[in-house]
């Protein structure tokens, strides 16, 4: 049986100080187990270096893989485009053709195959979605009519389209070439009486 701590027993343990009292920790032998633990976490910088060069390589190939299949890729799209445009004017040809053949039999018949060209030139066009603008009478519009000249006219107005000498196209919204057109002047009357003024 233990003894109770009394003034008369100094000696007697002391349970609740026996508790709390904290072992000591050499700092010396820590150090020595927690020096191989730290060595062994550091990084292998050689190896992180070399895996970054192989990830960096292996990226630049893939690139490059993808930029010659893209010009691939549009090359034939391109190809296919002009294969699809020139199919839809080899009728035209023939036409021209057939023409050239019959012009020395008569004047007529070479005239009608000219009519049969234009109109099979004008059902290519249709269905490429070209579309031949109207320009005669229409007011002058510097974006879409080119002036090739300028004349006096009592049955136009002053600034619409006279004549036109050069077919405009365009396809969609996109202007393919602008029409060539002479401008009319307004009377021929008025610009005199101006002039003598």
């Amino acid at each position: 049986m233990k003894k109770k701590a009394t003034p008369n027993n100094p000696s007697a343990p002391d349970e609740q100080s026996e508790v709390d009292t904290p072992i000591p920790v050499e700092p010396e032998v820590e150090a020595a187990e927690t020096t191989p633990e730290s060595e062994a976490t550091e990084p292998d910088f050689h190896a992180i270096c070399e895996e970054l060069k192989d990830r960096l390589l292996r990226q630049h190939a893939e690139f490059e893989n993808y930029r010659k299949r893209t010009q691939r890729e549009f090359a034939a799209i391109r190809t296919q485009a002009k294969a699809s445009t020139v199919e839809e004017f080899l009728p035209v040809y023939d036409h021209f053709g057939m023409a050239l053949t019959h012009a020395n039999d008569d004047v007529s018949v070479l005239h009608q195959g000219m009519e049969m060209i234009l109109a099979e030139f004008k059902r290519t066009f249709e269905s490429l979605g070209v579309e031949e603008m109207v320009t005669v009478g229409q007011p002058f519009d510097p974006n879409q009519h080119e002036a090739i000249a300028q004349e006096p006219s009592d049955e136009v107005p002053e600034g619409h389209v006279l004549r036109q000498w050069k077919s405009g196209f365009r396809i969609g919204d996109r202007l393919l070439r602008p029409a060539g057109v002479v401008v009319s002047a307004g009377p021929a009357q008025a610009d005199a009486g101006t002039s003598e003024n």
